[in-house]
């Protein structure tokens, strides 16, 4: 029987971060909601929300995906992203309390403190206290053994340092003495680098693998393997050891075969799981930052439109359906096959030579958008480029912008058009 204390399990499916916010807060135990999302999930909310926002659900969400919270949106690569960790230290409710920084500074990695201390806080350490400050703008939290000058001409920053550091000696006499003495047998390099590595670790466990994995996620995997496998009816790899984070799938627009297999999927869970794995294989592999969640969205769709062109490929002429590439493959696998082809089109982007396509920005301009477009990392199209090569124009104007490879025959224009180029400049 199970205890009364025991929480029930919230069921409900959130596909996108509004329809998480309104279960979140039209449930009648909210906080039961935030602690039965994964950390992944409640950060792209707070992300969508905006994080001075989110107060309510911050305060609501457990150390631990808090914590993740912060590993999610701290850094720029392997280097801090001081203005993020500045926006944390600002984050109050609506009572103006320091109930969100006493929490924050619980769960926040210390070496990133101890960073902005080395940066902005000048400490004097007297054996014997003194009344006379060592300079201007210097004041003692403990009668005059310890001397603290904030450098910085931010009058908001300078605060919130202030604020900070009161909080800390107050809460804790010990922290504060071993926080301003971290600064004297540790470099910010050091610091940072040591905080990056617990941080991958932590990530690691939520399903984002490390970058030798993630490379592996993008091998390169040709059309006759795929063939092969389907032939011999081979049996996808199942991954069943991380949760789903639905925004990473239902947010981004989708493709049509990919929603076709997520419509007739008869285990939806296991499909968004391997979806997730994989996006998140991909934000490590091409180096987006999870702060950008418009990045990641982006992301998300040229990964769907890669799987896509793969379904394609396995379907169109054949006697197999979306289904039987699925099971024979896998998400991850059709992923590698779609990838294969864009990453052709990018080798033969970047063979031609930047001196011919410079040439064809003024007299050519779509060839030229379509070059630039598919010498990317991730290949992309000119989002004016229709699939059977046609070109969308506002007022006259090329707008803007692009959009993923999804098709077989978009992958067929831009080859075709990459081959006109070359004949341009060889003629």
């Amino acid at each position: 029987m199970k205890s009364s204390d025991t929480p029930a399990v919230v069921h409900f499916r959130g596909h996108t971060c509004r329809d998480l916010y309104k279960a979140i807060f039209d449930a009648d135990a909210p906080e039961q909601v935030v602690r039965q999302l994964p950390p992944q999930s409640l950060y792209m909310v707070v992300k969508s929300t905006g994080l001075q926002s989110s107060s309510d659900i911050i305060m609501m969400a457990s150390m631990e995906q808090c914590r993740l919270l912060t590993d999610f949106d701290l850094w720029t690569g392997d280097t801090l992203h001081e203005e993020a960790l500045w926006e944390w230290l600002a984050l109050t409710d609506e009572t103006e309390s320091l109930e969100l920084l006493q929490k924050f500074i619980k769960i926040v990695d210390l070496k990133l403190l101890a960073v902005l201390i080395e940066k902005y806080v000048e400490v004097k350490v007297f054996e014997e206290p003194t009344d006379q400050p060592p300079g201007a703008g210097f004041h003692t939290p403990d009668k005059g053994h310890t001397w603290i000058g904030i450098a910085t001409e931010d009058a908001d920053k300078h605060f919130l340092l202030a604020r900070l550091l009161a909080l800390i000696f107050e809460s804790s006499a010990e922290l504060f003495y071993q926080l301003i003495s971290i600064v004297s047998v540790a470099t910010t390099s050091m610091l940072e680098e040591e905080s990056y590595q617990e941080r991958q670790k932590r990530l690691a466990a939520e399903g984002v693998p490390e970058p030798e994995v993630a490379a592996a996620v993008h091998a390169p995997y040709s059309l006759a393997e795929a063939r092969g496998e389907i032939e011999a009816k081979t049996k996808r790899s199942h991954v069943d050891d991380i949760r789903s984070i639905e925004p990473l799938i239902y947010e981004a627009r989708v493709a049509k075969l990919f929603a076709e297999l997520v419509r007739q999927s008869t285990n939806r869970d296991e499909l968004e799981m391997e979806f997730t794995y994989l996006m998140n294989a991909a934000v490590v592999r091409w180096g987006i930052d999870f702060s950008s969640q418009e990045s990641v969205l982006d992301l998300a769709e040229r990964l769907k439109g890669a799987i896509n062109i793969a379904l394609e490929r396995m379907t169109i002429g054949t006697s197999y359906t979306i289904k039987d590439a699925y099971e024979s493959l896998g998400l991850g696998k059709l992923y590698r096959l779609g990838l294969t082809e864009l990453m052709a089109i990018r080798t033969k982007a970047r063979k031609i030579p930047l001196e011919g396509v410079g040439a064809l920005k003024d007299s050519e301009p779509v060839l030229f958008a379509v070059v630039a477009c598919a010498r990317e990392a991730f290949p992309v199209m000119p989002i004016y480029l229709n699939d059977d090569g046609s070109v969308e124009s506002e007022h006259g104007a090329l707008p803007a912008g692009h959009r993923p490879f999804s098709t077989v025959k978009s992958v067929a224009t831009v080859n075709a058009s990459l081959d006109s180029v070359n004949a341009k400049i060889q003629a």
